[in-house]
Formats: C-alpha cells, sequence, structure tokens
C-alpha cells in the first residue's frame, strides 16, 4: 500500500512538471489563456471575447475554470493550463476506476499506466487547448453508460451530467460521438438493448438543465450567435472546406499510432480483435469501446476540417481495451519495450539531427534565429530518449511481473514527455511573445493604443495583460467583429489619419509591413526589429 502510495504521489508530481514554467505558445494556448484573462477582468460570464472581440467559436466551460484560476493565481502559464492538466489527470483515474468496473479487478490500474504513458495523450494534457477537456467528459460519460448496461441503471444520470459538460467544452462533438458509436453498435449487432437502459426521460432534462441556460444569455445578447455555432462551426466545419484545414483521408492513422507509443502493438488485439464476427444480441462493453474509438478516428477522417488534436477522445477508450488485454497477459508483451526502445533511438536520431547538421552536410531549412534554440532543444530530446531507453530495458527485464514491468514502462514514457515539453521552452522567442513583452514592457504599457497592422500574435494580449486594436485583419476575429466592428480597423488607408493624430500610440507589424510603410513615408520611429516582428513608435 505505502509503494503504491509513493508510485502514485511520483505520477502526480511528474504530470505536474513544467505547468508554471514553459511560456504560453501560439495560437491555441494563448488564445484561450487570453479569453479567460479577459473574461476574469471583465467580469462577463456570458459572451467570452478574444481581444476584446467577442469570441463564439466555442462554448465556455474551460473559460470559466481558467478565469477562476487567473482569479486566484494570477494571469500565469500555471493558471491558463491548470484545467487541462488536471482534466488529464481526472482521465486517467476515469481509466482506472471504470476499468476495473467494467473488465474486473487490475484492469483499471493497467488501463491508467498505459493512458498516463501515451505520448499524445500525456503531451495534450499539459497544453492549454480544449481537447483534453471534452475528450474527459466524453469518456466519463461513456463509462457511466457502460457501467449502467452491465448494472445499476443510476450511473445515467452520470453519463448524462458528464455529456453535458462535453457539450459546454466544445459542442456537438460530445453528444455526435457517442450517440453515433451507439447507432453503429445497434446496427451492427442488432442489439436494442441499450437504448432501453439510456433514462432518456429522466436524463435529458438534466443535459438539457445543466447545458442549455448558458445559450440562451448568450443568444439574448447576441442573437446571430445560434447559427454561427451550430452551422458554421459545426455542420459547415465537417462538411465543407471553409476553415481550410483540407487534409487526406488517412491524415489521423499515423497520428493515432504514433500518438499511442510506446503501446502501439497492442492495438491489433486490444481494439480490432473484440470486433471479429460478432452479432451476439448480448451488450459487450468491449466491442462497444472498440467501435467508439474507431469511429471517433473514421468521423473526423471523413470531416472537411483536421486538426491533429481532434482524435484525442479515441486515446482513453484504447487505453481500457489495453488494460483489458494486459489484465488476461502473464507476462509484458515482448513487443512494448522493443517500441520503446525503437523509439528512443528515433527521438535520439532526431536529436543528433538538430544538434550537428553541419557535421552531416546537412541544410535544415530555417531562420537563422531559430538555428540555436532548436540546437538547445535537441539536448532535451537526448533525454528524453535516454529516459525511453531506461523505461524499455527496466520493462524487458521485469517482463514476468506485468504490472511492475507496466509502471516502469509507463513512469518512463512520461518522463520522456515532459522532457520534450520542457526542453520546447527554448523554443519560446519563435513560438511566444513573452520574451518579447518583457523586453519592451515600458513602451507597450505606456502607449495610448498598441495596434497590430496585418497580424495578430494570440500570446501577446496575455503577457501584456492589455489589448490590442487589429488593423487590415480578420481572420478569426472576423464574426465578432460582425457583431462589434468598432474594435478594429478595417483597411491601413482608414487607419493612416488615426495613427497620425495618436501621437502616443505604438504598432507592430511584420518586416514586410514595415518596409511597405516606411516607402510609403509613414511617421514612424523604430524600437525594435528581428525577423518575425517589429515594433514603431508615432514620431
Amino acid at each position: 500500500m505505502k509503494r503504491s502510495l509513493i508510485l502514485l504521489l511520483l505520477f502526480a508530481l511528474l504530470w505536474g512538471l513544467g505547468l508554471s514554467t514553459r511560456s504560453i505558445t501560439r495560437p491555441d494556448e494563448g488564445r484561450y489563456a487570453e479569453i479567460a484573462r479577459e473574461m476574469a477582468v471583465s467580469g462577463d460570464w456570458v459572451v467570452p471575447h478574444l481581444n476584446g472581440i467577442p469570441y463564439f467559436e466555442k462554448p465556455p466551460l474551460q473559460y470559466w475554470a481558467t478565469a477562476t484560476a487567473i482569479d486566484l493565481l494570477g494571469p500565469t502559464p500555471l493558471a491558463a493550463r491548470l484545467w487541462t492538466a488536471l482534466l488529464g489527470l481526472m482521465g486517467i483515474a476515469v481509466a482506472w476506476r471504470f476499468g476495473d468496473r467494467l473488465f474486473g479487478h487490475g484492469s483499471g490500474v493497467r488501463a491508467a499506466l498505459v493512458l498516463a504513458g501515451s505520448l499524445y495523450y500525456a503531451a495534450l494534457g499539459h497544453v492549454n487547448s480544449l481537447d483534453m477537456g471534452v475528450s474527459v467528459w466524453m469518456t466519463l460519460s461513456v463509462c457511466a453508460f457502460l457501467a449502467a448496461q452491465v448494472g445499476d441503471r443510476r450511473w445515467m444520470w452520470l453519463a448524462w451530467a458528464a455529456a453535458a459538460a462535453g457539450f459546454l467544452s466544445k459542442g456537438l462533438m460530445a453528444l455526435a460521438l457517442p450517440g453515433g458509436a451507439l447507432v453503429l453498435y445497434t446496427l451492427w449487432t442488432r442489439d436494442t438493448s441499450p437504448w432501453k437502459r439510456l433514462e432518456i426521460l429522466r436524463g435529458l432534462p438534466l443535459f438539457l438543465v445543466l447545458s442549455v441556460p448558458w445559450f440562451v444569455l448568450a443568444a439574448a445578447r447576441h442573437p446571430e450567435f445560434l447559427h454561427f455555432f451550430f452551422v458554421h462551426e459545426h455542420l459547415e466545419r465537417f462538411a465543407t472546406t471553409v476553415h481550410r484545414r483540407v487534409e487526406p483521408v488517412w491524415y489521423f492513422l499515423p497520428i493515432l499510432l504514433v500518438g499511442l507509443l510506446p503501446w502501439t502493438s497492442l492495438f491489433p488485439a486490444s481494439v480490432l480483435r473484440p470486433l471479429r464476427g460478432f452479432r451476439s444480441r448480448v451488450f459487450s462493453p468491449q466491442r462497444f469501446l472498440a467501435l467508439y474509438a474507431l469511429f471517433v478516428v473514421a468521423f473526423f477522417s471523413l470531416s472537411g476540417s483536421k486538426l491533429p488534436s481532434y482524435i484525442l477522445p479515441a486515446f482513453p477508450p484504447i487505453a481500457l481495451l489495453m488494460g483489458r488485454l494486459l489484465m488476461q497477459r502473464e507476462r509484458l508483451p515482448a513487443s512494448l519495450p522493443w517500441i520503446a526502445f525503437g523509439w528512443a533511438i528515433a527521438l535520439a536520431g532526431g536529436a543528433f539531427l538538430l544538434a550537428f547538421p553541419s557535421h552531416l552536410g546537412l541544410s535544415i531549412d530555417m531562420d537563422p534565429d531559430m538555428v540555436a534554440p532548436y540546437q538547445a532543444f535537441s539536448v532535451w530530446i537526448f533525454a528524453g530518449a535516454a529516459a525511453l531507453a531506461v523505461g524499455a530495458r527496466l520493462a524487458s527485464r521485469w517482463r514476468a511481473q506485468v504490472l511492475p514491468a507496466l509502471t516502469a514502462l509507463s513512469l518512463c514514457a512520461l518522463l520522456s514527455v515532459q522532457c520534450l515539453l520542457l526542453g520546447s521552452e527554448t523554443l519560446s522567442p519563435i513560438t511566444s511573445s513573452r520574451e518579447f513583452a518583457l523586453e519592451h514592457a515600458a513602451p507597450l504599457r505606456a502607449a495610448t493604443h498598441i495596434y497590430s497592422i496585418a497580424t495578430y500574435d494570440q500570446t501577446l494580449d496575455y503577457y501584456m495583460g492589455r489589448t490590442v486594436v487589429p488593423v487590415a485583419f480578420e481572420d478569426e476575429l472576423a464574426f465578432g467583429l460582425s457583431l462589434e466592428p468598432g474594435h478594429a480597423i478595417p483597411t491601413l488607408d482608414a487607419f493612416r489619419p488615426v495613427w497620425e493624430d495618436d501621437r502616443g500610440a505604438v504598432a507592430l507589424m511584420e518586416p514586410a509591413m514595415y518596409e511597405a510603410l516606411a516607402a510609403r513615408g509613414w511617421p514612424m520611429r523604430l524600437i525594435s526589429r528581428d525577423s518575425r516582428r517589429v515594433i514603431v513608435a508615432r514620431i
């Protein structure tokens, strides 16, 4: 018991590394951190704002949680990432608890170890994005649904409540993915019994009471929001390429297989084998989980808009199935240490290429100011490779004892991911505005207005603690600006007289824009310039 508590504490401490030290990166971390900061400052908990502009692309649950953390901890990296990290840990606990309930004692701890050590889940558990939140709430909802199918129907209360939390985290996908998997399961097995245990007459009102009020309040402020949210951000995002995130249909397969490292070799036996030739009308939790995981991947593979993090909801059910498989094994599969060792070699090779490109006669396509940060990052990649190699060696040595071997490999895999995350801070001059905001704090703080010309850096507002005025820029702010156009200046021609009258202002832009404005004789004094941005003051 004492050893178990020590291991739990070790995993928890390792999970928390870097949350407070790594810079907030663009675009997602900066965007969601800034929306929460503005919510905390303004006290407007109904309409989310990004850069002072209404932002309705996603529901507000994570904004509410992060704004609360910012109220308590201040606008720090830890406050920005705390909700994601806690939910990541909660997802591991859900896998442990329901793995035991669904597949027998011992399956849960194995599922939790697999999930905690999975490359993709561990990495996204430390990044401020919405995908971890919706994934965990969906997992809790699906697991409670499965518990209700094989036991007490009262678990459906939790299933409906978690579905509402998922809906408030990222919208309709929290209903569409589990619902689609249930339809597919019914069509495949001809088993309609799960529908009889959904407790719709009591569960649906609970879902509506928890999820609908915010939509009513937001629509009362901006009626156009409902069409934008449900049609543009859901139907058009899936059915069209309007969001310009077009990728081939196989796009998510390598992400899935690499993201499952070092457990990838377990995928066929744990996920595909339960689907072979079944037509039984006896409800099977493992078959449902397998269909659910594959449906998540297939659903987003068919979508007209693809981002790597979209398939994160598939990882917890796969971990549950892998935990069930490992419970049936008397020895750790030999493939796991070998795959871990192979991944360690790949990481070491990548680190070597970044550290010594000239020695290998390689020409790396990057700006000159990026070379040194990536060379510094290579040291951390080497460290991650070393941690994984140690885990592979211990797992191989202890194969006859499945749980100790699995624990060692999971712990070292998580440490490897943390090395990569901690090392990514060397890239912060490229991925974040933290250093820029600190270096130029005085002129930015004293400026009457900060204009951002034809560009917008989502991390800058968070580190400055104030918003900018977009000039000749819309992009993700377009819908909000259609509601409140006074927050931006649409064109350079409209901006010039404003700039000439605002003698205490500063402006941010990319070097090419600075050269163009200088050639046209704009009155401005150069404060700072690098390969990515220029800051000028009004003369």
